[in-house]
């Protein structure tokens, strides 16, 4: 009783009480510095706007490198970071960190909205020097005179394709300046970004209890002849109305046959009675991300066959959660979870021989599909080092066991058992002591969903 009523008051509480604070961004900025050597200089840019057809862009997402550094949400901003210093003649002096940003403009913020422009950079993000992105080649040339390295992220680019930005930036700053020696900032990035701040976790606390009020919605809501759209549509209304931003990814609503299609995107398919739906989905707040599945039987009821596969994935996560403390390796939650997985599907006699035998095959890959944990935060598959868990760490949990037409007729399992399609994921933090699971005020068992189903749902028709 006492943590639904926590996750029920985490919804209602205000953006400013989970906002991230400059001195977090700041914080990263400094850790990055003390990795690059004296004469390095890191370069990092905003995500370019993409037109999606026509005149018309997708909508905006910043790079999450970017936006885990500076706190800035807008495009075509800039960062250099410079151990040794960049003369700044503005400020009288040598300033390791500068800012550039677009500026402001009254007829550019009539048509897309209001710019923070240098002024409120310094304001609101707390940089020191900032200037406007016209500046930036100045500035950059400045820092790589002295330079024997500059990190930057670069994206490939085949043969006969024209350079992008970042390729081209570095193609101009090799013939200037020849000696340079180009490196990858990720590989400094990427562990920084595994391990949360209170902050971080502040925002995922967030995401991930809005996206269980979603679940939670569905369940009530849900009916025969819907299609699997209009889930969809109940859910990210949950989301939009408990101030998510926007979807961490895709939703993914499969149903019947569809619920085997593990990246199915919502269709227009009529869901029947009798089938399963798998619900994945992760509403985005402070750009941090939740990742949590159910799935629920459309009927309210599970069949015994639905059941049955049902509580092998429960079983399968409960074993994976016993996995998760400091120093625990990365995969034993897997390995956990397929050792149950392949225990259950022996004694429906899905699978032949010995569970052993089995493990060492991957017979039960077959079914089975994916890993069962990955990182969540700026990312829904966030970055990290894939090494030993450690305080701080959020991964998904997520097992899974699906039965495809296909897959039936291939092991010749009773037409019961076809189309179930069956996933359990929730987002975990790992804690000094064991593990914090997150995602729990969205029913898990069989019992609680088919309760929750029982209630009306404000969907409802």
């Amino acid at each position: 009783m006492k943590r639904a009523f926590f996750h029920a008051l985490l919804v209602f509480l205000p953006l400013q009480l989970f906002a991230q604070t400059p001195s977090e961004w700041q914080a990263h900025r400094a850790e990055l510095l003390r990795h690059l050597s004296e004469k390095s200089v890191a370069i990092l840019k905003a995500n370019p706007e993409y037109l999606r057809n026509g005149d018309v862009e997708y909508d905006y997402r910043q790079s999450s490198n970017f936006y885990y550094l500076t706190g800035v949400p807008e495009k075509e901003s800039m960062l250099i970071l410079a151990p040794s210093g960049i003369n700044v003649r503005e400020l009288g002096r040598r300033v390791k960190e500068i800012l550039f940003v677009m500026p402001r403009n009254p007829m550019a913020e009539t048509w897309e909205g209001i710019r923070l422009g240098p002024q409120g950079a310094k304001e609101q993000l707390g940089f020191e020097a900032v200037f406007t992105n016209d500046r930036f080649e100045e500035f950059a040339e400045r820092a790589l005179a002295n330079a024997d390295t500059i990190y930057m992220e670069t994206e490939r680019a085949s043969m006969n394709a024209p350079l992008n930005e970042s390729l081209d930036f570095i193609k101009r700053a090799r013939e200037r300046f020849p000696n340079v020696v180009v490196a990858d900032p990720r590989k400094m990035l990427h562990p920084m970004r595994e391990i949360k701040s209170a902050g971080e976790i502040a925002l995922l606390r967030k995401a991930i209890t809005i996206t269980c009020v979603g679940h939670r919605e569905v369940m009530r809501s849900a009916q025969a002849g819907m299609r699997e759209y209009e889930l969809q549509a109940m859910l990210e209304y949950v989301f939009t109305q408990n101030g998510s931003e926007r979807l961490g990814f895709p939703s993914i609503v499969g149903s019947g046959p569809n619920s085997c299609i593990l990246h199915y995107r919502a269709g227009n398919r009529v869901i029947n009675r009798g089938e399963v739906i798998v619900i994945d989905l992760g509403a985005e707040y402070g750009m941090y991300t939740a990742d949590v599945t159910r799935t629920i039987p459309i009927s309210g009821k599970f069949t015994k066959e639905q059941a049955a596969i049902y509580q092998i994935v429960y079983d399968a996560q409960e074993a994976a959660f016993q996995k998760i403390k400091p120093g625990a390796a990365y995969r034993e939650p897997h390995e956990a979870s397929a050792r149950v997985v392949t225990e259950g599907l022996l004694k429906l006699g899905i699978l032949k021989g010995t569970v052993e035998e089995n493990l060492k095959s991957r017979a039960y890959a077959e079914f089975f599909l994916h890993g069962s944990n990955h990182y969540i935060g700026l990312d829904v598959h966030d970055v990290g080092t894939y090494g030993p868990l450690k305080p701080g760490v959020l991964i998904t949990v997520e097992p899974g066991i699906y039965i495809s037409e296909a897959t039936a007729q291939k092991h010749g399992l009773d037409k019961k058992y076809v189309n179930i399609g069956v996933r359990i994921e929730d987002d975990v933090l790992v804690t000094p002591t064991g593990y914090e699971l997150l995602s729990g005020s969205a029913p898990r068992s069989i019992a609680e969903i088919e309760a929750l189903m029982a209630e009306t749902g404000k969907f409802e028709n």
